[in-house]
């Protein structure tokens, strides 16, 4: 599974690509005072903008607390850094970065474990080009920020697709094609959010059933 659309905004944002990468539900609060000592005395740096905090940053900076004791000396850093970053945002960046997550959440599950992907893949590459990705970003235009998050999102589009085909019988997957390509860009749309609303487990059935109607019987299917 790939990212989806603002991907590279949450990846390329670190604080943000930590606070929308955790739960699968939305999660809840935490108030300073549920903190233990050990814990308020690691995340000293952020108490004055603790109750700010999307409520999985929260959850997140917890159990980093937790851990503390038993990081290396790089994953101390960059839990820092992240205080550091929240610290040193603007209001605005704030509000953005609590609007990021509300828009996380609301993301068919399919798509927040996209993100949650990239995000591990991003994670997982060496400290130094992390930093170069977003310094490189920093350095777009909004006229180039436009044409790379573009560039994504073919990307997640193209495996996307490429996923659903190979869920789907092999003998099947020429009408299948065949009956997307007739679609009406409003069926297009109307097809992926009927899909994606269904449970994994009825998905096919769904796409049987429109495989076996009439052209007009699909459109009335899909209006």
């Amino acid at each position: 599974m790939m990212l989806l659309r603002r991907l590279m905004c949450v990846v390329l944002f670190a604080f943000v690509s930590s606070a929308g990468a955790q739960t699968e539900s939305p999660a809840q609060p935490l108030a300073w005072s549920t903190l233990s000592a050990d814990e308020q005395r690691v995340l000293d740096a952020v108490h004055a903008n603790w109750d700010q905090l999307p409520p999985s940053a929260q959850q997140r900076l917890q159990r980093s607390a937790q851990h503390y004791a038993g990081m290396t000396s790089e994953q101390r850093a960059q839990l820092d850094e992240r205080m550091r970053k929240w610290n040193s945002a603007s209001p605005e960046q704030r509000a953005q970065a609590r609007e990021h997550y509300a828009q996380f959440q609301r993301l068919p599950p399919e798509q927040r474990e996209r993100m949650r992907a990239a995000f591990k893949r991003f994670r997982s590459l060496p400290q130094e080009q992390r930093q170069a990705l977003r310094e490189q970003f920093k350095q777009m235009s909004p006229d180039e920020r436009h044409a790379f998050l573009a560039g994504a999102n073919a990307q997640q589009r193209a495996g996307a697709l490429r996923e659903f085909f190979e869920s789907i019988p092999a003998e099947q997957r020429k009408p299948t094609r065949e009956m997307l390509r007739a679609f009406t860009p409003e069926q297009r749309h109307a097809f992926r959010h009927q899909w994606l609303a269904l449970p994994q487990d009825q998905r096919d059935a769904f796409r049987r059933k429109l495989l076996q109607m009439m052209p007009d019987e699909r459109a009335r299917a899909l209006r």
